[in-house]
């Protein structure tokens, strides 16, 4: 009797050893909201899907601490806000600036960086840059990336000036090389990054920014994690881990990873702009009865991007197979289009733009422009991959949805 219960104090013994892990192992995972288009804080690699950056080696060691798995979730400056208010996330990292605006819609861990607005322009114009005043006039075509604090401070504070708005921030520092642009208003720590990635580019005083704002992390209102990410936070900060995790990125070269996700981003963009044409293509045919499927102009597109693949250098099957996956998706957005005008009794439209005039040369100038995109992503990869994925765009795009946005 005196074995039997010394075997049963024995097994109770190692289920309770056993139980903190069983503990540990029901933990949620830590859902980390970050935009991944802001080195060095938070980017993600377009060819292998990993994020990189400081705040991202900063989730994955407060997970740690915290005992849990870390989760990326992609979100956008534009709607960082509603994704968190939605519940998609538990903390939002990725050199999110502290305001007014987002500390009543959410909660603030301390600040980890003190930074702040300054300009980047070409080299040879930072004299005609250095203030608010020199900036914000008419003739100054402004740029900035769309939903964040920098179209924040551009229309507060700048609104005098030729503002555009760039959906992609990777490559929205090309805009201004490549003289389409004059100048963007950015936190000074990216402007000093793009100043080394990018020959011809200047941050322009940098160490004198137009204004003074902290970078921190974010909290849904009411988050229980908070208390404990700030003493995670502290310690971080105490024993230099955070400033050394952000120096090693500072020091990182960026431009294989940011040449190689902008011709991704260009790809999307044009397959974006050829479905973007559906729509007048559909009200063309419903207004002129013509049939959706044109198997003879089909079959002469896909023998002509062949022999531009070849020239290229490109594999023609590959390209072949990507470009039947854009016009399979293009009808796909005409019949669904047929279909709701059908229910609704739509009659013919007008105005619609002719096809053969006005629609069929767009679409022939953005053939070679694909197959550029196409080689500088390396084919093999966009041929596998894309077509799935112009199927799922289609239709978003006869809803009226951007595609990039979902092939991202």
């Amino acid at each position: 009797m005196g074995a039997i219960l010394k075997q049963r104090v024995g097994l109770l013994a190692v289920l309770l050893c056993w139980l903190p892990l069983a503990a540990e192992a029901a933990l949620p995972d830590l859902r980390v909201g970050t935009t991944g288009d802001y080195p060095p804080f938070s980017f993600i690699e377009s060819q292998t899907g990993q994020y990189l950056g400081s705040d991202i080696d900063q989730a994955r060691a407060l997970a740690t601490v915290l005992h849990r798995q870390v989760v990326f979730v992609p979100t956008t400056w534009g709607t960082l806000a509603a994704d968190m208010a939605a519940g998609r996330f538990d903390i939002a990292m990725g050199g999110i600036s502290v305001n007014a605006r987002r500390a009543t819609q959410g909660l603030f861990t301390a600040a980890y960086l003190q930074d702040g607005k300054t300009p980047v322009v070409r080299c040879d114009e930072v004299a005609k840059f250095q203030s608010v005043e020199q900036i914000n006039r008419q003739d100054v075509r402004l740029i900035v990336n769309p939903g964040g604090t920098n179209e924040r401070f551009a229309r507060e504070h700048l609104a005098r000036t030729n503002l555009r708005i760039f959906a992609d921030n990777v490559t929205i520092f090309d805009e201004i090389i490549e003289n389409r642009a004059d100048v963007m208003v950015t936190d000074a720590i990216e402007a000093r990054l793009q100043q080394r990635l990018r020959p011809g580019l200047c941050a322009v005083h940098p160490e004198q920014p137009f204004d003074r704002t902290a970078k921190a992390y974010w909290l849904p209102a009411g988050s229980s994690l908070l208390p404990a990410v700030q003493r995670w936070l502290a310690g971080s900060l105490r024993r230099g881990e955070a400033d050394a995790r952000l120096q090693h990125w500072l020091a990182y070269d960026w431009r294989p990873a940011i040449e190689q996700t902008g011709a991704v981003r260009q790809l999307l963009r044009l397959i974006d702009e050829r479905l973007a044409l559906m729509p007048d293509v559909a009200r063309y045919k419903w207004n002129t009865g013509g049939a959706i499927e044109d198997l003879p102009r089909e079959q002469a597109l896909l023998r002509s991007v062949r022999e531009q693949a070849v020239q290229r250098g490109l594999d023609a099957d590959a390209v072949a197979r990507f470009f039947a996956a854009q016009i399979e998706a293009s009808k796909v957005v005409q019949r669904e289009l047929f279909a709701a005008w059908q229910v609704a009794g739509q009659g013919k439209f007008d105005g619609a733009i002719d096809l053969t005039t006005q629609i069929r040369p767009k679409l022939d100038q953005l053939n070679p422009r694909l197959l550029d995109a196409l080689a500088a992503v390396r084919l093999p990869v966009a041929a596998s991959a894309l077509p799935e994925l112009a199927f799922a765009a289609s239709s978003q795009v006869a809803a009226g949805v951007s595609v990039a946005p979902l092939l991202r």
